[in-house]
């Protein structure tokens, strides 16, 4: 197992040629599987997966600002002024307010149907929240739902392995999806009231991101920034990647340990700012937060 230092790690970054190295951040240590990483303001918010509960880092601590014991929080997002938070393991989706209160829960959508592993969360801009369920790889794939204000969620998309992160450009009109099970991403077209269609292949990470060394390349959250690039965190694969609008790859950063699951980009787009995880302790913690500069800020 590679070695997590404490303070600050060395990242390799190839982009258009060039392979520059620059210190990466260590903001926060001793989370047991940090996950949905989101800037609320200035303010980075996240859930720990293993502790079942959200927090926000303020000077690099980290405050416990919601808990639900067996929920298996895995993914955040911000509906206004309010949170949403997935839960993996009891299958719901709960709105909770910045600091903390529950507000409302969802164990269904309209159909009476349930949630099977709720995984991550997105925002249309337009009001409406998407959000995956990763489905069971059994009788039950992994599903995208619509959450509009007022309603309960419906289903808008079906038949995905281990549906992951998802994504909206800031155009409004395209969702990417990650199907972590097969490495790739996919596109839709976004409709009215959330519809989706035309789904097609959007990358193919083993692909794309083939390096002789890691085996798989497995997307898990997502996130784009105002010029449309997408930020893809891998579980399996060695840090993030940054793809073009057009699916060029753009950059790829390389970090030490085992799991990257999420990343979020800071207000002002220049930093990323994700999370490390390992499946047994390494210098006393399972995972980390950790703050890179942006490979692509400016370009």
């Amino acid at each position: 197992m590679k070695r997590l230092f404490a303070i600050a790690l060395l990242v390799a970054a190839s982009t258009a040629g060039a392979a520059p190295v620059s210190t990466v951040e260590i903001l926060s240590t001793g989370q047991q599987f940090a996950e949905g990483t989101i800037f609320v303001g200035s303010t980075l918010y996240y859930v720990d997966y293993g502790r079942s509960a959200v927090y926000r880092l303020e000077d690099k601590q980290p405050r416990q600002v919601w808990r639900q014991a067996g929920s298996g929080a895995n993914g955040l997002v911000q509906d206004g002024e309010d949170l949403l938070v997935a839960g993996y393991d009891n299958g719901t989706i709960v709105r909770i307010s910045q600091t903390g209160d529950t507000l409302a829960v969802y164990d269904h959508d309209d159909a009476e149907r349930p949630f099977v592993l709720p995984n991550d969360l997105a925002s249309d801009g337009r009001g409406g929240i998407y959000f995956t369920a990763s489905g069971d790889e059994g009788d039950t794939l992994g599903k995208v739902y619509y959450l509009a204000p007022g309603e309960l969620p419906h289903e808008v998309a079906g038949g995905i392995h281990n549906a992951n992160g998802l994504v909206v450009s800031p155009d409004g009109k395209t969702l990417y999806v990650a199907e972590s099970s097969t490495d790739r991403l996919f596109r839709f077209d976004v409709g009215a009231g959330g519809t989706l269609s035309h789904k097609q292949e959007f990358l193919a990470l083993d692909t794309v991101l083939a390096d002789g060394v890691n085996p798989r390349h497995t997307p898990d959250g997502v996130r784009i920034d105002r010029q449309g690039r997408l930020f893809v965190s891998l579980y399996h694969g060695g840090g993030f990647a940054v793809f073009a609008p057009d699916g060029k790859l753009l950059a790829r950063v390389d970090l030490l340990g085992q799991h990257h699951a999420n990343l979020a980009l800071t207000p002002d787009e220049k930093f990323v700012e994700g999370t490390i995880a390992n499946d047994s302790e390494v210098d006393g913690y399972l995972g980390a937060l950790y703050r890179v500069a942006n490979p692509v800020s400016g370009g």
